[in-house]
Protein backbone atom coordinates (compact mmCIF):
# COMPACT_ATOMS: atom_id res chain seq x y z
CA UNK A 1 0.00 0.00 0.00
CA UNK A 2 2.66 2.37 -1.09
CA UNK A 3 1.58 3.85 -4.24
CA UNK A 4 -0.41 6.15 -2.93
CA UNK A 5 -3.29 7.75 -5.49
CA UNK A 6 -3.44 11.26 -2.94
CA UNK A 7 -2.86 12.57 -0.18
CA UNK A 8 -5.85 11.43 1.93
CA UNK A 9 -4.33 7.71 0.91
CA UNK A 10 -0.99 8.38 2.10
CA UNK A 11 -2.23 10.27 5.22
CA UNK A 12 -3.91 7.13 6.11
CA UNK A 13 -1.27 4.58 5.40
CA UNK A 14 0.82 6.64 8.02
CA UNK A 15 -2.11 6.78 10.17
CA UNK A 16 -2.38 3.52 10.03
CA UNK A 17 1.05 1.84 10.65
CA UNK A 18 2.05 5.26 13.71
CA UNK A 19 -1.48 4.68 15.45
CA UNK A 20 -3.38 1.36 17.04
CA UNK A 21 -5.25 -0.25 14.66
CA UNK A 22 -8.08 -2.64 16.04
CA UNK A 23 -10.45 -5.31 14.23
CA UNK A 24 -13.33 -6.15 16.95
CA UNK A 25 -14.67 -9.23 15.35
CA UNK A 26 -13.24 -12.14 13.11
CA UNK A 27 -13.62 -15.34 13.26
CA UNK A 28 -10.05 -16.59 13.01
CA UNK A 29 -10.45 -19.42 15.87
CA UNK A 30 -12.94 -21.06 14.21
CA UNK A 31 -11.15 -20.76 10.65
CA UNK A 32 -7.61 -22.16 11.97
CA UNK A 33 -9.55 -24.70 13.49
CA UNK A 34 -11.19 -25.83 10.01
CA UNK A 35 -7.81 -25.43 8.45
CA UNK A 36 -6.11 -27.47 10.16
CA UNK A 37 -9.16 -30.17 9.98
CA UNK A 38 -7.58 -29.92 6.20
CA UNK A 39 -4.42 -30.16 6.95
CA UNK A 40 -3.16 -26.85 6.53
CA UNK A 41 -0.77 -25.41 9.26
CA UNK A 42 0.63 -21.76 9.89
CA UNK A 43 -2.67 -20.39 8.71
CA UNK A 44 -2.34 -16.41 10.31
CA UNK A 45 1.00 -16.64 8.90
CA UNK A 46 0.25 -17.94 5.11
CA UNK A 47 -3.53 -15.86 5.43
CA UNK A 48 -3.38 -12.66 7.30
CA UNK A 49 0.25 -11.65 8.51
CA UNK A 50 0.60 -9.53 5.43
CA UNK A 51 -2.24 -8.16 5.48
CA UNK A 52 -2.06 -7.42 8.74
CA UNK A 53 1.13 -5.60 8.49
CA UNK A 54 -0.22 -3.45 6.08
CA UNK A 55 -3.15 -2.59 7.33
CA UNK A 56 -1.16 -2.04 10.30
CA UNK A 57 -2.80 -3.87 12.62
CA UNK A 58 -2.22 -3.99 16.62
CA UNK A 59 -5.27 -5.99 18.04
CA UNK A 60 -7.59 -8.73 16.72
CA UNK A 61 -10.72 -9.94 18.61
CA UNK A 62 -10.89 -13.07 17.46
CA UNK A 63 -14.30 -15.55 17.80
CA UNK A 64 -15.41 -18.78 18.93
CA UNK A 65 -18.00 -19.71 17.31
CA UNK A 66 -19.87 -23.17 16.98
CA UNK A 67 -22.42 -24.22 14.05
CA UNK A 68 -25.72 -24.38 14.72
CA UNK A 69 -25.50 -28.15 13.54
CA UNK A 70 -22.65 -28.83 16.16
CA UNK A 71 -24.84 -27.65 18.86
CA UNK A 72 -25.83 -28.52 21.67
CA UNK A 73 -23.80 -32.40 21.21
CA UNK A 74 -19.98 -30.86 20.38
CA UNK A 75 -20.35 -27.45 21.33
CA UNK A 76 -17.66 -27.56 24.75
CA UNK A 77 -15.25 -30.18 22.46
CA UNK A 78 -15.08 -27.76 19.47
CA UNK A 79 -14.76 -24.81 21.88
CA UNK A 80 -11.60 -26.72 23.18
CA UNK A 81 -10.62 -27.52 19.55
CA UNK A 82 -11.03 -23.95 18.40
CA UNK A 83 -9.11 -22.24 21.27
CA UNK A 84 -6.51 -24.95 21.10
CA UNK A 85 -5.62 -24.61 17.34
CA UNK A 86 -5.43 -20.82 17.59
CA UNK A 87 -2.78 -21.36 20.50
CA UNK A 88 -0.97 -23.77 18.51
CA UNK A 89 -1.12 -21.22 15.46
CA UNK A 90 0.03 -18.71 17.41
CA UNK A 91 3.54 -20.29 18.77
CA UNK A 92 4.57 -20.71 15.07
CA UNK A 93 4.76 -16.90 15.54
CA UNK A 94 5.18 -16.12 18.46
CA UNK A 95 7.75 -13.30 17.57
CA UNK A 96 5.44 -11.30 15.92
CA UNK A 97 1.91 -12.34 17.38
CA UNK A 98 0.43 -13.36 21.16
CA UNK A 99 -2.51 -14.12 22.95
CA UNK A 100 -3.74 -11.18 25.19
CA UNK A 101 -4.52 -12.08 28.31
CA UNK A 102 -3.96 -8.61 30.36
CA UNK A 103 -3.32 -4.68 30.55
CA UNK A 104 0.00 -5.49 30.65
CA UNK A 105 -0.24 -7.81 27.32
CA UNK A 106 -1.65 -4.93 25.87
CA UNK A 107 0.93 -2.15 26.72
CA UNK A 108 3.45 -4.81 25.31
CA UNK A 109 1.73 -5.28 21.82
CA UNK A 110 1.75 -1.90 21.96
CA UNK A 111 4.96 -0.39 22.41
CA UNK A 112 7.04 -3.58 21.06
CA UNK A 113 4.50 -3.54 17.72
CA UNK A 114 3.41 -6.85 17.60
CA UNK A 115 -0.42 -8.00 17.07
CA UNK A 116 -2.72 -9.33 20.13
CA UNK A 117 -5.18 -11.39 20.05
CA UNK A 118 -8.01 -11.17 22.28
CA UNK A 119 -10.19 -14.22 22.42
CA UNK A 120 -13.94 -14.26 22.99
CA UNK A 121 -17.01 -16.38 22.60
CA UNK A 122 -19.57 -15.99 20.16
CA UNK A 123 -22.42 -17.08 21.45
CA UNK A 124 -22.42 -18.67 24.76
CA UNK A 125 -24.58 -21.76 23.99
CA UNK A 126 -22.10 -24.07 25.25
CA UNK A 127 -22.52 -23.73 28.59
CA UNK A 128 -26.19 -24.56 28.48
CA UNK A 129 -27.70 -23.69 31.55
CA UNK A 130 -24.77 -23.18 33.78
CA UNK A 131 -23.10 -19.91 33.64
CA UNK A 132 -20.40 -20.77 36.42
CA UNK A 133 -18.80 -22.13 33.20
CA UNK A 134 -17.72 -18.75 32.43
CA UNK A 135 -14.55 -18.94 35.04
CA UNK A 136 -13.42 -22.22 33.13
CA UNK A 137 -13.25 -20.42 29.84
CA UNK A 138 -11.82 -16.83 31.79
CA UNK A 139 -8.95 -19.54 32.89
CA UNK A 140 -8.47 -20.24 29.06
CA UNK A 141 -8.10 -16.68 28.11
CA UNK A 142 -11.32 -15.99 27.01
CA UNK A 143 -12.13 -12.37 27.77
CA UNK A 144 -15.98 -11.46 26.25
CA UNK A 145 -18.88 -13.04 25.25
CA UNK A 146 -22.31 -12.20 23.28
CA UNK A 147 -24.78 -13.97 24.79
CA UNK A 148 -26.34 -15.31 21.46
CA UNK A 149 -25.94 -15.62 17.91
CA UNK A 150 -28.60 -15.29 15.77
CA UNK A 151 -30.29 -18.28 17.24
CA UNK A 152 -32.19 -19.09 20.60
CA UNK A 153 -30.37 -20.38 23.50
CA UNK A 154 -30.51 -20.45 27.16
CA UNK A 155 -30.33 -17.29 27.81
CA UNK A 156 -32.15 -15.54 25.21
CA UNK A 157 -33.06 -15.09 21.97
CA UNK A 158 -31.19 -13.77 19.24
CA UNK A 159 -31.89 -11.74 16.63
CA UNK A 160 -32.82 -12.64 12.78
CA UNK A 161 -29.92 -13.72 9.94
CA UNK A 162 -28.65 -11.03 7.98
CA UNK A 163 -30.40 -12.03 5.16
CA UNK A 164 -33.87 -12.00 7.05
CA UNK A 165 -35.64 -9.11 7.73
CA UNK A 166 -37.96 -10.47 11.32
CA UNK A 167 -38.55 -8.91 14.51
CA UNK A 168 -37.91 -11.48 16.73
CA UNK A 169 -39.42 -11.01 20.19
CA UNK A 170 -38.53 -12.17 23.58
CA UNK A 171 -35.98 -10.44 26.38
CA UNK A 172 -33.17 -12.57 28.67
CA UNK A 173 -34.06 -15.88 30.31
CA UNK A 174 -33.67 -15.70 33.98
CA UNK A 175 -30.11 -17.19 33.60
CA UNK A 176 -29.47 -14.93 30.79
CA UNK A 177 -29.36 -12.07 33.65
CA UNK A 178 -27.58 -14.44 35.76
CA UNK A 179 -24.39 -14.69 32.87
CA UNK A 180 -24.52 -11.18 32.49
CA UNK A 181 -23.87 -10.40 36.43
CA UNK A 182 -21.02 -13.18 35.78
CA UNK A 183 -19.59 -11.49 32.63
CA UNK A 184 -19.23 -8.40 34.82
CA UNK A 185 -18.40 -9.69 37.81
CA UNK A 186 -15.03 -11.42 36.35
CA UNK A 187 -14.68 -7.74 33.99
CA UNK A 188 -15.55 -9.72 30.47
CA UNK A 189 -16.41 -7.64 28.15
CA UNK A 190 -19.95 -8.20 26.71
CA UNK A 191 -21.04 -7.93 23.28
CA UNK A 192 -24.46 -7.35 22.04
CA UNK A 193 -23.89 -8.42 18.25
CA UNK A 194 -26.54 -10.87 17.01
CA UNK A 195 -29.11 -10.26 20.31
CA UNK A 196 -32.35 -9.33 19.36
CA UNK A 197 -34.27 -5.89 20.28
CA UNK A 198 -36.16 -7.19 23.18
CA UNK A 199 -32.49 -8.62 24.68
CA UNK A 200 -30.71 -5.37 23.98
CA UNK A 201 -33.00 -4.11 26.31
CA UNK A 202 -32.59 -6.37 29.10
CA UNK A 203 -28.45 -5.90 28.94
CA UNK A 204 -29.61 -1.94 29.28
CA UNK A 205 -31.22 -2.91 32.38
CA UNK A 206 -29.30 -5.49 33.93
CA UNK A 207 -25.65 -4.35 33.32
CA UNK A 208 -23.97 -1.25 34.81
CA UNK A 209 -20.48 -1.38 33.04
CA UNK A 210 -19.93 -0.32 29.57
CA UNK A 211 -20.54 -3.05 27.00
CA UNK A 212 -20.06 -2.79 22.97
CA UNK A 213 -21.20 -4.52 19.94
CA UNK A 214 -18.30 -6.14 18.04
CA UNK A 215 -19.79 -6.10 14.32
CA UNK A 216 -22.86 -3.93 13.77
CA UNK A 217 -23.89 -0.92 12.12
CA UNK A 218 -26.39 1.49 11.84
CA UNK A 219 -30.47 0.59 11.25
CA UNK A 220 -31.26 4.12 9.82
CA UNK A 221 -28.87 4.11 7.24
CA UNK A 222 -29.57 0.36 6.07
CA UNK A 223 -32.63 -1.67 7.45
CA UNK A 224 -31.47 -5.06 8.91
CA UNK A 225 -32.27 -6.13 12.58
CA UNK A 226 -28.19 -6.85 12.83
CA UNK A 227 -27.61 -3.29 12.70
CA UNK A 228 -28.66 -0.94 15.97
CA UNK A 229 -31.31 1.91 16.10
CA UNK A 230 -30.78 5.27 17.26
CA UNK A 231 -32.15 4.61 20.47
CA UNK A 232 -29.74 1.16 20.99
CA UNK A 233 -26.63 3.76 19.57
CA UNK A 234 -26.97 6.25 21.70
CA UNK A 235 -28.28 4.02 25.10
CA UNK A 236 -24.81 2.09 24.01
CA UNK A 237 -22.76 5.54 23.75
CA UNK A 238 -24.27 6.88 26.95
CA UNK A 239 -22.78 3.83 28.71
CA UNK A 240 -19.36 4.18 27.25
CA UNK A 241 -19.44 1.44 24.92
CA UNK A 242 -17.83 1.65 20.98
CA UNK A 243 -19.83 -0.47 18.11
CA UNK A 244 -17.76 -2.03 15.72
CA UNK A 245 -18.07 -1.24 11.63
CA UNK A 246 -19.34 -4.38 10.44
CA UNK A 247 -18.08 -5.30 6.67
CA UNK A 248 -20.67 -8.10 5.32
CA UNK A 249 -22.08 -6.57 2.42
CA UNK A 250 -25.96 -7.34 3.38
CA UNK A 251 -25.66 -5.88 6.94
CA UNK A 252 -23.59 -2.74 5.28
CA UNK A 253 -25.94 -2.41 2.55
CA UNK A 254 -24.30 -2.96 -0.67
CA UNK A 255 -25.90 -3.84 -4.06
CA UNK A 256 -24.41 -3.69 -7.48
CA UNK A 257 -24.64 0.06 -7.61
CA UNK A 258 -22.93 0.58 -4.30
CA UNK A 259 -19.92 1.75 -3.52
CA UNK A 260 -18.65 -0.03 -0.53
CA UNK A 261 -15.95 1.68 1.18
CA UNK A 262 -18.41 4.90 0.61
CA UNK A 263 -21.25 3.02 2.14
CA UNK A 264 -19.29 1.78 5.19
CA UNK A 265 -18.48 5.38 5.82
CA UNK A 266 -22.06 6.47 5.63
CA UNK A 267 -22.49 4.29 8.53
CA UNK A 268 -19.30 5.45 10.67
CA UNK A 269 -20.71 9.18 10.25
CA UNK A 270 -24.05 8.63 10.74
CA UNK A 271 -22.70 7.21 14.38
CA UNK A 272 -20.13 10.41 14.74
CA UNK A 273 -22.95 12.73 13.74
CA UNK A 274 -25.39 10.87 16.26
CA UNK A 275 -23.16 10.45 19.10
CA UNK A 276 -19.67 11.64 18.54
CA UNK A 277 -16.48 10.30 17.59
CA UNK A 278 -15.89 8.16 20.84
CA UNK A 279 -17.99 5.52 20.43
CA UNK A 280 -17.16 3.92 16.63
CA UNK A 281 -14.80 1.37 15.82
CA UNK A 282 -13.76 -1.37 13.30
CA UNK A 283 -15.59 -5.39 13.76
CA UNK A 284 -15.11 -6.20 9.95
CA UNK A 285 -16.28 -9.71 10.53
CA UNK A 286 -14.65 -10.65 7.22
CA UNK A 287 -16.46 -14.15 6.44
CA UNK A 288 -15.19 -15.12 3.04
CA UNK A 289 -11.61 -16.75 3.86
CA UNK A 290 -13.73 -18.36 6.58
CA UNK A 291 -16.14 -19.86 4.39
CA UNK A 292 -13.51 -20.87 1.88
CA UNK A 293 -11.54 -23.15 4.76
CA UNK A 294 -15.68 -24.64 5.64
CA UNK A 295 -14.92 -28.74 3.83
CA UNK A 296 -18.32 -28.37 2.33
CA UNK A 297 -17.41 -25.78 0.14
CA UNK A 298 -16.82 -27.68 -3.58
CA UNK A 299 -17.04 -24.65 -5.23
CA UNK A 300 -16.20 -21.15 -5.61
CA UNK A 301 -18.56 -18.04 -3.05
CA UNK A 302 -19.72 -15.48 -3.98
CA UNK A 303 -17.62 -12.88 -2.12
CA UNK A 304 -19.92 -11.65 1.08
CA UNK A 305 -17.41 -8.88 2.51
CA UNK A 306 -17.19 -5.72 1.09
CA UNK A 307 -13.45 -5.66 1.70
CA UNK A 308 -10.65 -8.59 -0.25
CA UNK A 309 -8.90 -7.97 3.45
CA UNK A 310 -7.67 -6.06 6.32
CA UNK A 311 -5.26 -4.20 3.86
CA UNK A 312 -8.38 -2.26 2.73
CA UNK A 313 -9.09 -0.37 5.99
CA UNK A 314 -6.49 2.05 4.66
CA UNK A 315 -9.57 2.95 1.96
CA UNK A 316 -12.03 3.28 4.46
CA UNK A 317 -9.54 5.77 6.76
CA UNK A 318 -8.65 7.42 3.57
CA UNK A 319 -12.42 7.76 2.22
CA UNK A 320 -12.71 9.29 5.96
CA UNK A 321 -10.41 11.60 5.63
CA UNK A 322 -11.65 13.03 1.90
CA UNK A 323 -15.07 13.37 3.92
CA UNK A 324 -13.29 16.13 6.26
CA UNK A 325 -12.80 13.38 9.28
CA UNK A 326 -9.86 14.82 11.06
CA UNK A 327 -6.87 12.74 11.72
CA UNK A 328 -7.30 12.87 15.19
CA UNK A 329 -11.40 11.28 14.23
CA UNK A 330 -9.58 8.82 12.33
CA UNK A 331 -7.85 7.37 15.29
CA UNK A 332 -10.12 7.02 17.16
CA UNK A 333 -12.06 5.08 14.86
CA UNK A 334 -9.15 3.05 13.19
CA UNK A 335 -8.51 1.65 16.85
CA UNK A 336 -8.35 4.62 19.14
CA UNK A 337 -11.25 3.84 20.75
CA UNK A 338 -11.80 0.01 21.21
CA UNK A 339 -7.85 0.06 22.86
CA UNK A 340 -9.25 3.01 25.35
CA UNK A 341 -12.03 0.65 26.09
CA UNK A 342 -10.22 -2.42 26.46
CA UNK A 343 -8.05 -0.77 28.81
CA UNK A 344 -10.33 0.80 30.65
CA UNK A 345 -13.04 -1.27 31.61
CA UNK A 346 -11.74 -4.90 30.57
CA UNK A 347 -10.00 -7.39 33.18
CA UNK A 348 -7.40 -8.42 30.17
Amino acid sequence: MNCFVDKYDEKAFFLHQYNPVVDAHLDLAAEIYERYQGGEREVIKNHYLENFKKAGITFIVSSVFIPTKQLPARGFELTLMQISALLKDIETIKEEVILVQSKMDMQMVISEHKIGIILYLEGLDIITNDCSILRALYAMGVRGASLTWSRRNYLGEGCCRADKLEDIRGGLSKLGIQTLQMLEQLNMFVDVSHLNDDGFEDVLMWTKKPFIATHSNARNVHMSYRNLTDNQIQALAKRGGVIGLNAYKSIVGVHSINNPIHKMCDHIQYIIRLVGENHIGFGLDLCDSYERALPRREFEIEPMDCLKNHAELILISAQLLREGCSEDTVKKVIGGNFVEYFMKFVSI
